[in-house]
Formats: C-alpha cells, sequence, structure tokens
C-alpha cells in the first residue's frame, strides 16, 4: 500500500514537471514572438519612406510634386 502511494506521487510529480516544462517552453516562445514584433514596430517607426505627393492635370495625367526641400536644391 505504500509503495501505490509513491508509485502515484511520482506519476503526479511527472505529470506537473512535463507540464511545466510545456508551459516554459510556450511561454519562451511567445517572449520571443513579442520581442521580433517590438523590433519591427521600431525598425518601421524609424525608417518611413518620405511621403511623395502626385498631382493631376486636367487630361489625366499623373504628376509628381517635388517638395520644397528639393525645389531649393
Amino acid at each position: 500500500m505504500l509503495a501505490q502511494r509513491h508509485q502515484r506521487a511520482r506519476l503526479q510529480s511527472d505529470f506537473y514537471r512535463d507540464q511545466y516544462r510545456k508551459f516554459l517552453r510556450w511561454l519562451m516562445g511567445a517572449i520571443f514572438l513579442i520581442v521580433i514584433l517590438i523590433m519591427g514596430i521600431i525598425y518601421l517607426v524609424l525608417f518611413q519612406p518620405s511621403r511623395q505627393y502626385y498631382a493631376s492635370t486636367t487630361e489625366g495625367k499623373i504628376l509628381f510634386m517635388p517638395r520644397q526641400q528639393d525645389l531649393t536644391k
């Protein structure tokens, strides 16, 4: 009878240990994904391309409108 308790306690201990390790692996993967997403957001914020504006004529042609800085060069 005492051996059955030890065996059951051992099985229960193994179950919780395995579940903890599985959860820890999942948590580390989620943290890694969050860090990658944060780095992507920071990259997109820091390296935004400059905006380009276009105009259309009455004939329907689309013309690029240079920025004021481009005109002064």
